[in-house]
Order: structure tokens, then C-alpha cells, then sequence
């Protein structure tokens, strides 16, 4: 499968990129051009980040045209490039998150691509999980995606926009969509078991993280997913279906200490 990933010199997108490398797909990373992304500090110590970009391309600038036929002959579109910090200014989710993400659909859709998966966040609940903490009224059950969106930032408020997007895209144009509420993934995994905490309770273990989006591409789907995607850690809220239901898709056993990761 001919598969796009945007944001490839990131974290997500990097470990995304080469295990459907790995698994024979032809993948087409997109990011922005190398001077820019070094000078933002993002990923700077991988150093096989820079191979995973073949398009150089920044989002906030390209147009309609150009992106359009990068993305000729894609099946797939990952959605992972945007500005991940929530206490950056609202100028700043605009022209990064909301902006990119409406002519990525935009451009998906002219160039008639068939399925597009999109990275939202918890922070498009972050709001309600007082209700769900000890001494709330809804203390002793999970988080589901059902129980509706609360942002607390722009930030998670231009998720829930990718989240919008994603959906009308499937009930009005028949694309197959999926918007996934991502846990949380740092470039060591052992730094749960040191930190713990919500750190612990939202992991996304790299293997996961390579699971999720394994299945993301290749098992079946019609219409639309929103689900939430994260490992299965001690203290997780967040409930992980409808994706594992749909998706076919499972997370590793917890190991009991880093050590035992695999």
C-alpha cells in the first residue's frame, strides 16, 4: 500500500514510518524542510530522522495545487504533523493545526484518496475527567469517547476540529476516516516507570504505538472511527474501544518494570 505520513521527522511520525517501512509499504514521509525543523529543536536527536523525509514541504505555506500532487496515488494518509504544545498562542494552532489540517482533507479528497487517519489528543476531554476521579459522579468507570468532548486549550479544541473534519469526510464523501485520540509517547519508555503518574496512566509504548497504526492501515473499516489509542498502563481512564473492536487491534501485556519491555 502506498501510504503519506506528514510530520515523519517526529517522534509518532518516525516510529510510524519505519515499521510500515519495515512491513512492506511504500511510504512517502512528508515534513517541513530541514533548516526549520532543526531550528524548532523537534527530534533533533534521532538521528535517522532526516531519512524518513522525502518531501520537504511546509503545510502552512503550500499550496492547494502543489499538495494535491504529492498526494496522487496515495491509498493511505497519516495525519501527524501539527504544533503539540498547548500553551502555545492561539495564532499559532491556527496556522498550524487548524489551517494544514482543513486542506488536508481538502487535497485528500480532490486527489480521491481513500482513507485518511488523523491525530487528535485527550486534551478534547481533558475537561470532564474530574467527573470520572475519585469522589466524582462518575468515579469507578472509563473514559469513552461517547461521553463527549471538554477542551481546556485552542490546542485540544483543534483536535476536536480534525475530529469534525473527519467525520463529515466520511458521511458526505464516502472516504473511510479514522481520528485517534493519541496517548501519551516520549522517546524513552522507561521514563513511565520512572515518572508514573498520568505520564504512566496515558502511556503509548512505542510498540503500541507501531500496532495502532499497523492496524489503522490495513484492516477494514467503513465510514468513520473515532476512538481513543494508548497502551494498556496501571491507572489507565481512557477507554480504548470502539478502535480495538473495529481496528482488530490489541496493546502488549503491561510489563511489570522497563526492563521487560519489549
Amino acid at each position: 500500500m502506498r501510504v503519506a505520513i506528514t510530520g515523519t521527522a517526529g517522534l509518532i511520525g518516525g516510529i510510524v514510518h519505519d515499521h510500515l517501512s519495515s512491513l512492506g509499504h511504500d511510504v512517502i514521509g512528508i515534513d517541513r524542510p530541514l533548516d526549520e525543523w532543526l531550528a524548532a529543536g523537534r527530534n533533533t536527536e534521532d538521528e535517522n530522522a532526516r531519512e524518513r523525509v522525502s518531501i520537504e514541504m511546509d503545510l502552512t505555506t503550500v499550496s492547494d495545487e502543489e499538495l494535491s500532487a504529492v498526494l496522487e496515488d496515495i491509498d493511505c494518509l497519516i495525519h501527524l504533523a501539527a504544533d503539540a504544545n498547548p500553551s502555545n498562542d492561539d495564532s499559532s494552532m491556527m496556522r498550524n493545526n487548524i489551517e494544514p489540517t482543513t486542506a488536508i482533507f481538502r487535497c485528500a479528497k480532490a486527489s480521491q484518496i481513500n482513507r485518511i487517519i488523523v491525530a487528535s489528543s485527550g486534551l478534547a476531554q481533558v475537561g470532564i475527567e474530574p467527573l470520572f476521579a475519585e469522589g466524582g459522579p462518575m468515579y469507578g468507570r472509563l473514559i469513552r469517547v461517547q461521553d463527549g468532548v471538554a477542551p481546556t486549550s485552542t490546542y485540544g479544541a483543534s483536535k476536536i476540529y480534525a475530529e469534525v473534519l473527519a467525520e463529515m469526510h466520511a458521511r458526505l464523501h464516502g472516504m473511510e476516516t479514522i481520528a485517534v485520540r493519541i496517548g501519551s509517547v516520549i522517546p524513552d519508555d522507561a521514563e513511565h516507570w520512572r515518572r508514573g503518574g498520568r505520564l504512566q496512566a496515558t502511556a503509548f509504548l512505542t510498540e503500541d504505538v507501531r500496532r495502532f497504526f499497523q492496524a489503522a492501515v490495513e484492516n477494514p473499516l467503513d465510514g468513520h472511527l473515532l476512538t481513543a489509542a494508548q497502551s494498556d498502563s496501571p491507572g489507565r481512564f481512557i477507554d480504548l474501544e470502539p478502535g480495538l473492536s473495529v481496528l482488530n487491534w490489541a496493546p502488549i501485556s503491561w510489563p511489570d518494570d522497563a526492563e521487560n519491555l519489549q
